[in-house]
């Protein structure tokens, strides 16, 4: 249950970060944008919050967050022709997304969620 309420807070965030950088630094749907965020939360809560926040911390998980930001937005970007982000805007929303999971973090470390 635990999981499930941390998976929804950190939908809730990178959605809502998501549909409002997104058609301010360039162009995409509203379902390309949900499609997105939830290939970027599941990715990274894996690899990020459950595997390396517990072995590496803080930093570290939220820079591999990053990374995997900045991949999947490219990726999405360069498979979807109609998916229009500028390589600034990518970095941007990956940076934010980031910050984001730095603080997203703390919660988990807080609450001891990445050990169960």
């Amino acid at each position: 249950m635990k999981n499930f309420v941390n998976l929804v807070i950190k939908l809730a965030f990178t959605y809502l970060v998501l549909y409002i950088m997104i058609p301010m630094l360039g162009k995409g749907t509203w379902t390309q944008t949900l499609v997105l965020g939830a290939i970027l939360v599941v990715i990274s809560y894996i690899i990020g919050d459950m595997w390396v926040l517990p072995k590496l911390g803080n930093f570290i998980a939220s820079l591999i967050d990053l990374g995997i930001a900045v991949l999947v937005i490219w990726f999405m970007m360069k498979g979807l022709p109609q998916f229009v982000l500028t390589t600034g805007a990518v970095w941007t929303i990956s940076v934010v997304l980031a910050i984001g999971e730095w603080f997203f973090h703390r919660y988990l470390l807080a609450t001891k969620a990445p050990n169960k």
